[in-house]
């Protein structure tokens, strides 16, 4: 019997062909960048690191911990953005070389240092710090696609313009998407959601704006037409694979959680919603988890045929250092800690029982409002997503602890898919019908 014409490949061969033509194209990208001339790039990098030392390796927005900056990481890609020439292309992309000291809160200076180098001779001046190398292997460091180029033409504060009209073109056109095909709340709900977790500060450095920018680049993908459940889940693949080679884990489940979300509250999914999409929801999450797995695994396979390094026992080390145990202020991170640590900071300041005593009626509440049982069926699948940030804290606790003063807007999924939840499952007047009834 005749196959028909227009039957798709089966869904496996589809998504192997994703993966391999994404990750190739990622890295002849990035092959590309690392073969751009290095000495006006220097220029700019030198630039660039005078102005982070002025402003400090950790300034804060406000004087509050949550809106603090993180420039100590751009310093490290700006050092790999200026040293991508030590070696030839492929070798260097796969090397990733940076340099510190023992005193990391000299790491603007260091790199000013490492500039000043006679290249010519390839000496390091007399007088400056003991420069070590180092390794940073295990990941691809994508983000030099376009930190480099841009290094070319101007410094950090060019590349922070930049960055800035980027997210801010993604952003608007994600809202006109999301007013035009899903209503005006769902629009409310993503910007409500994203200036709460600061989205317009993620554009001043490098490491934040990178989820940002791929998360909103799959919504506006997700939002331009309507697509299949397979076609949505081979685009969370695409941006799995993405997300690993560009970013240093910093928010990366917002890359699945965003494109998601925008997809379920399309009027042709919210016609279909219920427990089926459930497993959409599952199903688009192992997909993106796969090509964020297989992508990384990638790089320690190809770095250490390379460079011949063991890549790969370093990247299951700092694999196991992110999600086991560890240390953060001289307290081991294990659950019991966590929790002592919560309920004696809370206890101290008078808070626990206030607290305990709001969830409580919030769940009161919550339990109180539903419309009924079929509209908490259909709105299952946004509250799924809606915990998929608690869920990678779990996992990731001791890299979420520890980093949790930028982590913490990865919690722009939660609130956009939470918002969207209760306005589904919910409505306040059914507790006064329900009152009555009593």
């Amino acid at each position: 019997m005749a196959k028909p014409k227009n039957q798709k490949p089966p869904f496996a061969l589809r998504a192997l062909a994703a993966f391999a033509v994404t990750l190739a194209a990622l890295f002849v990208l990035l092959l590309a960048a690392y073969a751009l001339p290095g000495e006006p790039v220097r220029d700019h990098v030198y630039d660039s690191a005078v102005k982070i030392a002025g402003e400090g390796l950790y300034p804060e927005y406000l004087n509050f911990k949550l809106f603090q900056m993180d420039n100590y990481t751009d310093t490290i890609m700006l050092t790999e953005a200026a040293s991508a020439d030590e070696a030839p292309p492929l070798t260097a992309m796969m090397t990733n070389t940076a340099y510190n000291v023992d005193n990391f809160e000299t790491l603007a200076d260091d790199l000013q240092w490492y500039i000043e180098r006679d290249w010519a001779a390839g000496a390091q001046r007399t007088d400056a710090p003991a420069l070590v190398p180092f390794s940073y292997a295990r990941y691809w460091h994508g983000y030099l696609i376009w930190l480099r180029p841009l290094l070319l033409v101007t410094d950090i504060t060019g590349v922070r313009v930049v960055q800035y009209l980027v997210l801010a073109a993604l952003f608007a056109a994600v809202a006109v998407l999301l007013r035009r095909r899903c209503g005006l709340r769902a629009a409310v709900w993503f910007a409500v959601s994203q200036l709460l977790v600061t989205a317009f500060w993620a554009p001043h450095q490098v490491q934040f704006f990178t989820c940002f920018a791929v998360a909103y680049a799959g919504c506006v993908w997700v939002l331009a037409k309507p697509r299949r459940s397979d076609d949505v889940c081979l685009a969370l693949l695409v941006l799995g694979v993405v997300t690993s080679f560009c970013d240093l884990l910093v928010t990366p489940v917002l890359t699945l959680g965003l494109p998601l979300v925008c997809w379920l509250l399309e009027p042709q999914q919210r016609l279909r919603a219920g427990t089926r999409q459930c497993g959409i929801v599952v199903g688009g999450s192992l997909t993106w988890g796969v090509g964020y797995l297989l992508c990384w695994a990638s790089k320690w396979v190809l770095a250490g045929l390379v460079t011949g390094q063991n890549v790969i026992a370093d990247a299951l080390h700092q694999v196991g250092v992110r999600t086991a145990a560890d240390s953060w202020h001289g307290m081991e991170l294990t659950w019991s800690n966590i929790l002592r640590f919560v309920y004696t900071t809370l206890a101290g300041k008078h808070l626990f029982w206030p607290l305990v005593l709001a969830v409580v009626l919030l769940l009161a509440l919550f339990a109180a409002s539903i419309r009924d049982r079929q509209q908490l069926a259909r709105a299952l699948p946004l509250g799924l997503c809606a915990l998929m940030t608690p869920a990678w804290f779990i996992v990731l606790r001791t890299h979420s602890i520890q980093h949790g003063w930028f982590t913490w807007r990865a919690l722009g999924l939660t609130v956009f898919a939470g918002l969207a939840f209760l306005y589904y499952c919910c409505d306040v007047r059914q507790i006064a019908k329900r009152l009555k009834r009593t």
